[in-house]
């Protein structure tokens, strides 16, 4: 069963996300977009998004008949404890299809915005969404950068895609500068690195903001007891250089390097 409930913010439909958790219920799916995402997705799939609204929760329940009509109800509810506009619960499966076209088309739809988007994929406790939603936002809105916010509220998954047009002097500072607060965002909330995309070479910076030297040492104890020649992913994951993959991914030598 799908649902689509609409609210008058972001936040309004995070707290939705944290009521529904919070009621006992773990659905299949609890994804959101913000206004600049529907508009976005609205002129790509014409799935009858509602305009007007700050936000839309999409809701993918699933199980028994009787167990899925009751956590409708529930969802109902905890929508309306949250100010929801409109439920909409999709009458068969090409209206459910069309809702999730929009979410599954997202990240291509708003090409039209800028040509191109950066994002993080931190994860923060759902019952800190709401909060961390607005940092996301205020941080985007300091560093001169729209943000589009998609992304799987029911585990705390968070996409901010920031967008910038990379001809602009100047934009891709502002952008590398807002992404590294909203990383500082989540894991001073309480959250993690990433929920998906791994911490591959961009992120692995960060690593220290989550764990200690001892716990970093540890990691890389273990990746050396399954890889000593370091072949496996080179410079990726632990913050830490000195190595000779380190030296031979140098664009150039740095002055006083002897090698």
């Amino acid at each position: 069963m799908t649902l689509l409930l609409d609210f008058k913010s972001i936040v309004d439909a995070a707290e939705a996300v944290t009521g529904i958790i919070a009621a006992g219920i773990v659905p299949a799916a609890l994804e959101i977009m913000d206004q600049k995402v529907v508009h976005a997705v609205e002129k790509f799939v014409s799935a009858g998004y509602p305009l007007d609204a700050g936000a839309v929760l999409i809701v993918e329940l699933d199980g028994l008949p009787a167990g899925v009509a009751r956590e409708v109800e529930i969802v109902k509810r905890v929508g309306a404890d949250n100010g929801v506009g409109t439920v909409r619960v999709a009458a068969d499966n090409a209206e459910r299809e069309l809702i999730w076209k929009g979410r599954k088309n997202a990240f291509g739809a708003i090409a039209h915005i800028a040509p191109r988007y950066y994002l993080h994929d931190t994860v923060v406790p759902r019952t800190r969404l709401a909060e961390v939603i607005e940092q996301v936002n205020a941080a985007a809105e300091r560093h001169d950068l729209i943000v589009m916010n998609v992304f799987h509220a029911g585990d705390g998954n968070l996409h901010p895609l920031l967008m910038f047009d990379p001809r602009e002097p100047g934009t891709l500072e502002r952008v590398h500068a807002a992404g590294e607060e909203i990383v500082r965002i989540a894991i001073e909330a309480g959250g993690v690195l990433s929920g998906e995309h791994g911490i591959g070479l961009e992120k692995r910076r960060f690593m220290s903001l989550l764990f200690s030297p001892d716990d970093l040492a540890a990691q890389r104890a273990l990746r050396d007891a399954f890889d000593p020649l370091g072949r496996a992913n080179p410079l990726k994951v632990f913050p830490t250089g000195a190595s000779c993959g380190d030296v031979a991914g140098l664009t150039e030598v740095p002055e006083g390097v002897w090698v």
